[in-house]
């Protein structure tokens, strides 16, 4: 996976002042790249074999809906505030650089059903947990949590239940 580096831009200040963005957008534009990407992750999907998989809002929706597709299983939306139709439950989290917001849709999980979350980057834990949170709280028996890249300098695994799996591929 380290060779697939070369193909993830770095974007200085954004979205604020003080990040460095890691930009996947020229992997997802290259099938062969992409599918290079998503092999060690369908792996791990036929392995755990989960119900579903939820992606977080918004580039976790891109790997998580392709994998649920291929893998056959269902996709749920973890989304911003104000975002889902319907009853939904919702948790307040910390940023790298704020606070901010996700909810499910109430009844989108079936009552322990297995669930992976996927999302493109771990930084600092912190989305991760609030996600994790919501599956829980929404009745899924959360797994484990896969990751396209992770920023292991941040510490974001600490963030996470121990005793979940967490799968990351590129790490820097």
């Amino acid at each position: 996976m380290e060779k697939l580096k070369k193909y993830i831009n770095e974007i200085k200040d954004f979205p604020k002042d003080g990040i460095v963005f890691k930009d996947l957008n020229p992997i997802y534009k290259e099938p062969k790249r992409w599918n290079e990407l998503m092999l060690p992750l369908l792996n791990l999907i036929s392995t755990t074999k989960p119900d579903y998989i939820a992606g977080i809002e918004s580039r976790g929706f891109i790997s998580a809906s392709a994998l649920a597709f291929k893998s056959g299983v269902g996709f749920i939306p973890i989304r911003k505030p104000n975002k889902l139709p319907g009853k939904v439950i919702g948790v307040n989290y910390k940023l790298e650089y704020g606070e901010d917001r996700l909810e499910i849709q109430k009844n989108s999980i079936q009552k322990d059903s297995k669930v992976i979350i996927v999302d493109d980057l771990l930084a600092t834990g912190g989305t991760a947990a609030a996600a994790g949170k919501l599956v829980k709280e929404a009745g899924g028996n959360l797994i484990g949590y896969a990751f396209l890249v992770e920023l292991t300098e941040l510490r974001g695994r600490k963030k996470i239940e121990s005793n979940l799996f967490v799968e990351s591929l590129i790490k820097y």
